[in-house]
């Protein structure tokens, strides 16, 4: 096989439940994961050396040395089955960057499978998920995709019933993005007001204890995102941004991982299109985007042999 080209979804976190910073300085944290159709596309071809380009979505802010998360992954499965890598990466962003939609992540598990398929190192999902884990803490979801539970530094995943029904996003993309270490930093500066180990280790089971398979209509109280409050004190706009989505008429308002995205649930695709119609006279949005979910991981697009 000469080349490889994949899909590699975006994400929203239906809740996150965050706990104090602990003494390995990781905190504590519960995240229900879902995969959306909103798409980087990644293809992979056999060259000398190891290059990356990137185009799309604001592809300026990405960097395209070392610290790369596509290449990142690329020389960790490298290592792990003893292949030195020889590879041209072309990556089309679509997923906003610096946005809590997973986008680097879900690129960087993109690459794992890719190469595993063109190099024909047979490894198991599992092991890729354990080398994506080493990576980002959301690269395993991006290899499972669907919906998954998730319990924080390199704890594995647990996969939830996803049921038949379908979740209409409307995503309120800001301009500005935020850093996931900048958002827990303000998070650790608001920790007297943010609850106490005690009150997480409540909110984690209730997490837990919920069955995400019903109609998301009927779900609207469990989307809840502790991370919200450090990041409206870093960026006022996604304050804004979810205050015009309940005004749109939005099922709910809820910020994505460590933000800056904004997702709005709609009732019906109808009702997604009419959101995203009001949405876009709010001037607080660099761009409002539609999407569905759950969908699958990482999925192949085309082989060329």
């Amino acid at each position: 096989m000469q080349s490889i080209t994949l899909q590699a979804p975006a994400k929203v976190n239906l809740q996150v439940r965050a706990g104090p910073l602990r003494d390995d300085r990781y905190h504590d944290i519960t995240l229900v994961y879902q995969a959306i159709s909103l798409y980087d596309t990644l293809t992979i071809t056999y060259q000398k050396g190891v290059t990356i380009n990137i185009s799309g979505t604001q592809s300026e802010r990405i960097p395209t040395d070392d610290a790369n998360l596509v290449l990142k992954a690329a020389k960790a499965l490298g290592a792990h089955v003893g292949i030195e890598p020889q590879l041209h990466f072309d990556l089309v962003k679509v997923i906003p960057t610096q946005a809590g939609l997973g986008g680097g992540s879900s690129d960087a598990a993109a690459a794992l499978v890719g190469c595993n398929i063109l190099w024909g190192s047979n490894v198991s999902d599992d092991d890729l998920m354990a080398i994506g884990a080493r990576l980002g803490e959301d690269v395993p979801f991006f290899i499972m995709g669907m919906m998954a539970l998730g319990s924080g530094h390199r704890q594995p995943l647990v996969s939830l019933q996803a049921g038949a029904h379908k979740w209409n996003w409307v995503l309120g993309v800001l301009s500005a993005g935020l850093s996931t270490k900048e958002v827990f930093e303000k998070y650790d500066q608001l920790s007297g007001q943010m609850g106490s180990a005690e009150e997480y280790a409540i909110n984690r089971q209730r997490c837990i204890g919920i069955s995400w398979d019903i109609h998301p209509q009927d779900l609207t109280s469990a989307l809840v995102n502790d991370l919200e409050a450090p990041s409206v004190e870093l960026l006022s706009e996604i304050d804004v941004a979810l205050r015009a989505g309940k005004k749109a008429g939005a099922s709910a308002s809820l910020m994505s991982g460590s933000g800056s995205t904004c997702a709005f649930l709609a009732k019906d695709e109808a009702h997604a299109k009419d959101l995203k119609l009001e949405l876009q006279q709010a001037t607080v949005f660099k761009d409002v985007l539609l999407a569905s979910g759950p969908v699958e991981g990482v999925r192949i697009l085309h082989e060329q042999k």
